[in-house]
């Protein structure tokens, strides 16, 4: 960089938002977080319900906008809160010449193929639905670029990430017992990316200029099949066991989602506990994911993808040793894998 440019980055607390702090930081930015509870080096700004904090008033050659609940099963109203409307709220933030960077998601285009429908139907879930609706408001207000990640896991050099959640739940789901299989397609193409393959898209982006279309990360073609990323996932958590003398783990099989819900689910339901369906209905949000039919439409094709799960589930099982070491438990109905919410 030639000069010193000024980045704001909300939800910098957050899976993505964390490692583009850090990365900008270090390519030279003069980079600022915010996120709703704030932190060291991050202003506190619950975007929507409050103001725009004095500090955040000035100047900003280019906005990031990665803050955003990924939560597949919020209620219509709140994902509208949560991911639409704070898009908005950056407005006073805007002037001539900031440059607005969307992270929005690569399912985002829901059952449709496009961004275009207001209609819940048209998306898997109100995740898609919502994110789908931020980027018109993104796009109508700013121009914004936008960059759509799919699932996505810690960073390539040592799987540090923020928060484990999305892919890191269906290890846990293995090692625990709460699911006894794994429910999708095994040849399902499944796009994963490392938060570092996000935050080195943002970059490029900020320092080349707005993109005329989506950015969609992944490998396309390339991308793994739904066995071949829990393979991996087994590969390295069986890795991590070895050195601590834990016997390896057996890859559990696999079942289509037509045999979950006919046969599996039906069975077991009467003799799980409340907590453990929960858990389960949480679960059976991926099922969709883990059983599509085509690869994503990627034009941001990023460094395969294996190594960086393993190098994830690696550093999920240093973090979560007591989960890691276990033995799945059978589901026999008195609260098995209770306290390993």
């Amino acid at each position: 960089m030639s000069a010193r440019q000024t980045m704001l980055v909300t939800g910098a607390t957050g899976v993505v938002g964390a490692e583009i702090v850090e990365r900008a930081g270090a390519a030279g930015w003069s980079v600022t977080g915010c996120s709703a509870r704030g932190g060291p080096r991050t202003v506190a700004w619950r975007i929507g319900a409050e103001p725009v904090p004095d500090t955040l008033r000035r100047p900003w050659d280019v906005i990031v906008h990665a803050a955003a609940r990924p939560r597949w099963n919020l209620p219509a109203e709140d994902a509208m809160a949560s991911n639409v409307a704070p898009v908005a709220e950056l407005a006073p933030l805007v002037r001539p010449g900031t440059q607005v960077i969307h992270i929005s998601t690569a399912y985002a285009i829901g059952l449709k193929g496009s961004v275009a429908s207001r209609d819940p139907a048209d998306y898997r879930n109100t995740y898609e639905w919502s994110k789908a609706a931020a980027e018109r408001e993104a796009t109508t207000r700013y121009q914004a670029t936008i960059i759509r990640p799919p699932l996505v896991v810690g960073r390539r050099s040592d799987g540090a990430v923020s928060r484990f959640t999305g892919l890191y739940s269906v290890m846990q789901s293995g090692v625990t017992g709460i699911l006894p299989v794994f429910i999708g397609e095994v040849d399902a193409p499944v796009e994963i990316v490392s938060t570092c393959d996000i935050a080195h898209c943002v970059l490029e982006t900020a320092r080349t200029g707005p993109a005329a279309e989506p950015l969609v990360l992944g490998r396309g073609e390339e991308a793994l099949r739904l066995k071949e990323v829990i393979e991996a996932m087994y590969l390295a958590v069986n890795r991590w066991r070895a050195r601590g003398g834990h016997p390896a783990l057996d890859v559990p099989e696999f079942i289509t989602p037509e045999q979950w819900y006919r046969f599996y689910l039906p069975f077991a339901r009467p003799h799980l506990t409340a907590r453990q369906l929960r858990q389960i209905d949480l679960l059976g949000e991926f099922i969709p994911y883990m059983s599509v039919a085509d690869p994503v439409g990627v034009n941001w094709k990023v460094a395969p993808t294996a190594p960086a799960v393993e190098t994830a589930i690696e550093r999920w099982a240093q973090q979560r040793p007591h989960l890691a070491k276990g033995t799945p438990r059978p589901w026999t109905g008195t609260g098995a894998g209770e306290e390993d919410a």
